[in-house]
């Protein structure tokens, strides 16, 4: 059983965005269900009710025909029908489904139904297909309509498929019991001073609710939520290691009077203001940023959205290229009418600081009971810009609009400052492959799938942010080393945090579904177990701080600061600790464990898992007797958890004696086979069979059971109602009722006790993170021998015995080592030509150097023997590239924007590496290129630079270049032309790209690689050769290692390590 507390509707005052005007239908009339020939007066068949838990093949098979009054009253309905003979109406529930459809367009509706979620008209014949669902008819005045339907409690796995899948906005209306209707099945009433009549109605509808029946004038529908990809709470798709962010972009033009002469044709002059604002609503994490039209690419590529919101209300054209530019990303895109924050449109471009502070208290007064703390005094918003107000303003708008009613509680926005982390551009994020592989866009192979050894799902999503956005403060990156050098000096200290984080839970996920009154208990013991936790990885922490430290000089430096930010929750622990009965909890979440195990079951035997319309075949059971009405406690909390719950479940346990006692009775005079019982149909009766029938009647008048009234008389078994079991079961029903209603009462006190601990609650969640990452790095570290980096803020780096992290792993998985290599770039020699086979292993150092920084600057140890680097800012990398055909652009022209967004956003702090600029024209047109670029990065940008290229003329044009210099890898063949790759790095340069040797070894038909050769020769003597190759011998072969050209470069003596 779960605590979903219902949304509270209310009526929206403003348009939605997908482009509908209205987000929600309200039912205004009570609901009946009559047949098809309800206007009959015959008193048989002509109406009848329908159970809403029937399957849908029931229902079908019967050809049963569902309507219900209009939201006219009955009156108004028989004027207009005497008026017009022909005018029709669907039943209530079709006739709400297409209003909602019609204010909701872009939305695929789901309407509750009983234990079913329903799909109705064109949607249901769209969709059913896809959902692998049954097309139904349903019979109507206007004809049949289209349905289809699934369980209510497969939910989860139909939106999966709509929204992740096939990328809709999906509506869902939910059935509410309607309190101006009286229940036609109430409980008879009992004579008690501690039973609320009213509590006992109330309570009994919401029973019925969640049990899914649905009764005459019991329910009203209403759209209480809008789901789409960027606004995932709880949802089980939803991955637990990845963000689930949804982003605003707030845009502004300059006005035309601002701009300078010339600017409007510079298309370099930055002609837009640009906010960002994404939340994470399943953990309420909440960040803002400035961005602009040459870094949002990155940064969208650094954020990765599954949503974005784009204003509509710009004119059209306006921005049109940076709009297609995240268009062609392929992010999921909502438009939606951006509000203003309040600014009025009188004030200039460039608001003065008064305006800017006005702004902000505007935004407060509107958002601030919305985010963390103890009012809007508590949070500071002092260093937010207009755009990222109001891109935080359109986004919590739009959170509240598909949310209509909810609470909302997030952590106030947090500002990224660009310079506080280095930037990696989209291209390099995909090119070293961060998150995911290059060529599949799989995780597995990609940097954070290799490296990643947490223990926790938020400690994942805390270092994939690490990853795409490593720090450049040398403070907080020497924080997190020593950290990390703390587990590696202490491995019992080590494998204790890492036994204490394994039992802690999602805290921030667990807290924001409270907020959104979602949460159960289960979440409430997850919660428990963190906080309890929590406190024993302090209290390690301050002893070994005490008594060990001195042996461990990290500790000292990294322990008091995370000590610093753990928070003491043992209030609120005992709170919890009190209340819930974790026993109970761990025993009914196996028996819904159990059962959905036996629904699978039961699926996988009909017609597989993979056959989704299966679910609507439930299996069919007998009625069940009981001993009492199905009315459920939540049995999780404890009986003392108040002095309320504590007497009702002692008057329960005196009914229940009650019950036993008159049973035993029966049975000692009356016969073994008296049976107290209970039915939906029956209510409270006695069950008898065989002898025990005859002596019960014998025997009334002796044993005061003259109110015994038989009312099922079989062959050898009958039913009597018994007014003393009637009165006892009314009673244990009523308190069952009370019980439920004090144990949510309970519930909801200390939702709202959690709820004032949020800000605490989601502080230690991060320092948990934080240990959970730095744990993480340690074993890593000492799995892959990992070593400490040296950073300053110079601009040399200096690596010995370089390795590629995801490479290296892949080989040593086939039982292959990986050959380190050096790397010493700085003030001697900060640009490094690098030629030599194909397949030698050049792109590989290229892209381990940028790994090494990024690792580093994250506080990650780094696969080298030795590393000293200078913090880098950015990192460029231009590896490998395809063509745009959808934009028009071929491979070389993307391969020239990619290197074009280098060459302009590049300094002498950035880090890059571009592999065979040039490639896809000709040879010297190529060349000129590459030569082109190569003398920018040195001249202009001078940044740290790794250029690889087959172009080996390069090297004689950048002889006078006096911080430059060449290496190469090589090739070696044998006198029988077996070969190998020489994959270690050496100063000099290799003429020959060997691919022949490449193609051989990929599977070229010999026949070809015949002719290739021949080619290659007398290319080789003729001018079009071009190249000190010609040397070679004439037979074809490649030289060996000591016949490869070394050119001894002058500069040798200037070189030296750590310059």
């Amino acid at each position: 059983m779960r605590y979903i507390e219902k949304p509270i509707y209310s009526e929206p005052t403003s348009s939605m965005s997908f482009d509908f005007e209205q987000f929600t239908i309200t039912s205004k009339s009570q609901t009946a269900f009559v047949s098809s020939t309800a206007t009959s007066t015959s008193s048989k068949s002509t109406k009848r009710r329908i159970s809403k838990t029937s399957s849908y093949s029931d229902l079908i098979e019967q050809g049963l025909v569902v309507f219900d009054d209009s939201r006219a009253d009955v009156d108004a309905l028989a004027e207009q029908a005497e008026s017009s003979k022909v005018d029709k109406i669907y039943p209530t529930v079709l006739h709400d489904a297409k209003a909602n459809m019609e204010r909701l367009p872009n939305c695929v509706l789901l309407t509750r139904v009983g234990s079913f979620y329903e799909l109705y008209f064109h949607q249901a014949d769209e969709y059913a297909p896809l959902l692998n669902l049954r097309l139904a008819k349903k019979k109507t005045a206007h004809g049949p309509v289209s349905m289809a339907g699934f369980p209510f409690m497969h939910l989860d796995r139909y939106l999966k498929i709509l929204v992740q899948d096939l990328n809709k906005y999906v509506a869902i209306s939910e059935e509410f019991p309607n309190v101006n209707a009286k229940s036609g099945n109430t409980h008879q009433a009992v004579s008690d001073s501690a039973i609320s009549d009213s509590a006992i109605l109330e309570l009994q509808d919401l029973d019925d609710c969640e049990s899914g029946k649905t009764k005459c004038n019991m329910y009203i529908r209403k759209v209480c939520r809008i789901i789409t990809p960027g606004t995932l709470i709880d949802e089980k798709f939803l991955d637990p290691a990845q963000n689930n962010y949804i982003l605003a972009v707030s845009l502004r033009q300059k006005p035309l009077p601002e701009l300078q002469s010339g600017e409007m044709e510079d298309p370099d002059v930055e002609k837009f203001h640009i906010g960002l604002a994404w939340l994470d609503f399943s953990t309420g994490d909440f960040l803002t940023q400035l961005s602009s039209c040459a870094t949002i690419s990155s940064d969208l590529a650094r954020i990765s959205p599954n949503e974005i919101l784009l204003n509509k209300r710009l004119k059209p054209g306006i921005a049109q290229k940076l709009f297609s530019q995240i268009q062609e990303q392929q992010y999921f895109i909502t438009y939606e009418a951006f509000p203003d924050v309040g600014r009025s449109s009188e004030l200039s471009f460039d608001l003065s600081d008064d305006e800017l502070r006005a702004e902000r208290r505007n935004f407060l007064s509107a958002w601030g009971e919305h985010f963390d703390g103890d009012g809007s005094e508590s949070v500071d918003l002092s260093k937010l810009e207009y755009d990222e107000l109001s891109a935080c303003n359109a986004l919590l708008h739009y959170v509240k609009k598909i949310l209509p009613g909810t609470k909302i509680k997030l952590q106030a926005p947090v500002r990224r400052i660009p310079l506080d982390n280095m930037l990696i551009d989209a291209n390099s994020l995909r090119a070293l492959e961060i998150k995911k592989t290059l060529r599949d866009q799989l995780t597995s192979g990609s940097l954070l799938n290799t490296i990643k050894r947490t223990v926790t799902k938020s400690g994942t999503r805390l270092l994939s942010d690490w990853l795409s956005s490593p720090s450049t403060s040398i403070v907080t990156i020497t924080q997190r080393q020593s950290l990390v050098q703390t587990f590696l000096n202490d491995k019992h200290l080590h494998e204790m945090v890492i036994l204490y984080l394994k039992r802690t839970h999602d805290s921030n996920r667990v807290v924001q579904k409270l907020t959104l009154g979602r949460g159960d208990a289960e979440d409430m013991l997850g919660l428990l177990q963190s906080i309890q936790n929590t406190a024993k990885l302090r209290s390690l922490l301050e002893d070994y701080l005490q008594t060990k430290a001195a042996e461990n000089p990290s500790a000292s430096e990294s322990i008091p600061l995370l000590l610093e930010k753990l928070i003491d929750l043992s209030a609120l622990e005992e709170l919890i600790s009190s209340a819930f009965d974790h026993d109970m909890v761990i025993r009914h979440l196996s028996a819904e464990e159990k059962q959905e195990a036996e629904t699978l079951m039961y699926l996988e035997s009909k017609n597989g898992l993979d056959n989704l319309s299966s679910i609507q075949k439930a299996p069919k059971k007998k009625p069940q007797t009981r001993k009492g009405a199905p009315i459920e406690t939540m049995e999780v909390m404890k009986r003392n958890a108040s002095r309320t719950l504590l007497r009702l479940h002692k008057s329960l346990d005196e009914c229940i004696t009650l019950r036993d006692g008159l049973e035993y009775d029966l049975r000692r005079l009356l016969g073994p086979t008296l049976d107290l019982r209970w039915s939906p149909s029956l209510g409270y009766y006695i069950h008898a069979s065989g002898k025990d029938i005859a002596r019960f009647e014998e025997t009334k008048t002796e044993h005061g059971n003259t109110t015994a009234r038989c009312i099922i008389s079989r062959k050898n078994t009958r039913s009597y109602h018994l007014d003393k079991w009637t009165v006892i079961g009314n009673r244990i029903d009523s308190y069952k009722v009370l019980i439920r209603v004090e144990e949510r009462k309970i519930f909801q006190n200390i939702r709202q006790s959690v709820l004032e601990h949020m800000s605490p609650i989601r502080r230690n969640a991060r320092a948990l993170d934080e240990l959970d990452v730095a744990s993480s790095f340690a074993t890593l570290s000492r799995e892959r021998k990992l070593v400490r980096p040296i950073l300053h803020n110079g601009i040399s780096h200096n690596v010995i015995g370089g390795r590629h992290p995801t490479v290296e792993c892949g080989l040593q998985e086939k039982g292959v080592s990986f050959v380190p290599n050096d790397c010493f770039l700085g003030r001697a020699e900060r640009l490094w030509l690098i030629t030599g086979p194909n397949m030698g292993g050049k792109s590989t150092f290229l892209r381990q150097n940028a790994l090494v920084n990024i690792l580093a600057q994250a506080g990650s140890f780094v696969p080298a023997n030795y590393a000293e680097l200078g913090v880098v800012d950015q990192i460029f990398s231009r590896v490998g590239s395809a063509d745009n055909l959808y934009r028009d652009e071929s491979t070389f022209m993307v391969e020239m924007l990619e290197t074009a967004n280098i060459l302009k956003r590049a300094t002498s702090r950035s880090f890059v590496i571009m592999d065979e600029i040039g490639r896809g024209t000709t040879p010297v047109e190529g060349l000129a290129v590459a030569y082109g670029c190569l003398h920018h990065l040195y001249y202009v940008n001078k940044s740290r630079t790794l250029f690889a290229t087959h172009f080996h003329d390069l090297a004689e044009m950048i002889e006078d270049l006096p911080h430059a210099a060449c290496y190469c890898t090589d090739l070696m063949e044998d006198d029988n032309g077996v070969f190998y790759f020489m994959h270690k790095l050496r100063r000099g340069v290799n003429h020959r790209s060997h691919a022949l040797h490449i193609a051989k070894l990929a599977g070229v038909p010999s026949a070809a690689i015949d002719v290739a050769e021949k080619t290659l020769r007398k290319l080789q003597k003729s001018p079009l050769g071009g190249d000190e190759v010609s040397r070679t011998v004439g037979d074809g072969k490649s030289p060996t290692g000591a016949e490869v050209l070394e050119k001894t470069s002058k500069y040798d003596a200037a070189f030296a390590f750590g310059k």
